[in-house]
């Protein structure tokens, strides 16, 4: 049988795509646009007469900075997501704004979901400690730019913090395992302190048995301690059950897992399905290429 070869996409330069925080529905946030950009209008009518331009320029400028930043949130929900696009919304939005700090956080996350990691650490550098989410974000970036020890005691030290909050009764479940999974995720794609990892995801999953984000992330886990028939396991069923909500990392981890148990059509398959979503996803990309080079020559016919 003629084994049909692989056409792999033109790339460019970049980083694993986003992590399991998404970005929040694009419908709801346009209302929220609108709104807001009601209530500047109404500004600039009230304010002119009473000299206040500077203060209404700069109020302009931060609104103009966050649309772009709501933009840059919309390229990331795109099919195909085009990531140089992305990064440049948000990189106006910081020119418009450098000192607004939930420009700033917005600028730290997006460019995490870009895979622009170094400028995402220079964001969320900027932010005040203590804000789970954002240490998170900072812990994982860290990371995946070579800086292992502080990325792993932030995120450990994250982990410590929320697991306090939760014995004192502050915040519920949910909070808890969106943190945990996050946590653990981000442990595993920097190949960090993996039995931590596996325990913080356990125990998300353990509190949201059906979350596909959370499979995901105990599927990758796995993969990244070398278990590849568990792995699949967990990575097939977080694809089933993640449907429409499916991302290009959730394929490339699929594929990956196929590669190493030597399932090569089936890891081209799912390999090929996030270079659909994420055609700059660098690792499906290498994946792929590597999976070539295994394929066994065409028969004879």
């Amino acid at each position: 049988m003629k084994l049909r070869p692989l056409r792999l996409p033109t790339t460019r330069p970049s980083a694993p795509g986003p992590g399991q925080e998404k970005v929040r529905d694009a419908s709801v946030a346009r209302r929220l646009w609108l709104s807001a950009a009601v209530i500047v209008a109404l500004l600039a009518i009230a304010s002119g007469p009473l000299g206040l331009r500077e203060g209404l320029g700069r109020m302009r400028a931060e609104f103009v900075a966050m649309r772009y930043a709501q933009t840059a949130a919309e390229g990331l929900m795109a099919r195909p997501v085009d990531r140089a696009k992305v990064v440049g919304s948000v990189d106006r939005a910081l020119e418009l704004a450098p000192v607004h700090d939930v420009v700033t956080r917005q600028a730290g996350v997006l460019y995490m979901y870009a895979g622009a990691y170094p400028q995402a650490v220079k964001a969320l550098r900027a932010l005040e400690r203590g804000d789970l989410s954002n240490d998170i974000s900072l812990g994982h970036c860290l990371l995946l730019t070579g800086e292992t020890e502080e990325g792993t005691a932030l995120l450990l030290g994250a982990a410590a913090h929320a697991q306090k909050r939760r014995l004192s009764g502050r915040g519920g479940d949910y909070m808890y395992a969106t943190l945990m999974n996050n946590i653990g995720y981000a442990l595993a794609d920097g190949n960090a302190e993996l039995p931590q990892a596996r325990e913080f995801v356990r125990q998300a999953v353990e509190l949201a048995p059906l979350q596909p984000a959370y499979i995901d992330s105990l599927g990758w886990v796995c993969y990244r301690m070398g278990e590849y028939k568990q792995a699949a396991f967990y990575l097939e069923r977080a694809v089933r059950h993640g449907g429409a909500r499916n991302s290009a990392e959730n394929y490339y981890h699929l594929g990956a897992a196929y590669a190493r148990l030597g399932k090569i059509r089936l890891a081209a398959r799912a390999l090929l399905k996030a270079l659909e979503y994420d055609p700059q996803y660098d690792e499906a990309i290498s994946e792929l290429r590597r999976l070539r080079y295994e394929l066994p020559p065409p028969m004879p016919v």
